[in-house]
């Protein structure tokens, strides 16, 4: 495709910091993450953020998290990762998705629906890549 030139891949094996960090398990909370400069240069115009879920419940339901960045002007651009499950069964559940490199460095995670207290429960929020200026 004319105009649209490569993206830069992070590999969160070779650089722990692109993990920035655990996805909340309660209903309304949000976690916060900054992106480190040596994760994604200051002239970045966009990141590839990647969120993943592993999840056991005794009930059955579902959960979704809305991973997002604050927009110049006010708002949010986000993508959601959603998890459904059944009684006494376990989900896993990844997503990763293109969005706009925020001014503020500031990449949020907010969880929504039935809480997942379980210590078993886990997910993270990665930059995977993020596409230069």
């Amino acid at each position: 495709m004319s105009g649209v030139g490569p993206w830069i891949a992070v590999q969160p094996g070779e650089n722990r910091a692109a993990i920035l960090g655990n996805l909340p398990m309660k209903s309304g909370v949000v976690h916060r993450f900054k992106i480190p400069l040596s994760v994604v240069p200051a002239t970045a115009a966009g990141i590839l953020v990647f969120a993943w879920v592993g999840i056991s419940s005794n009930q059955a339901g579902g959960t979704y998290w809305h991973v997002a960045v604050g927009v110049p002007g006010g708002g949010e651009n986000f993508f959601s990762l959603l998890v459904k499950y059944s009684s006494g069964g376990s989900a896993t559940n990844s997503q990763a998705f293109w969005l706009p490199m925020p001014a503020d460095r500031i990449v949020s995670a907010t969880m929504f629906g039935a809480d997942l207290p379980d210590d078993s429960n886990t997910g993270e929020v990665e930059i995977h890549g993020y596409y230069p200026a």
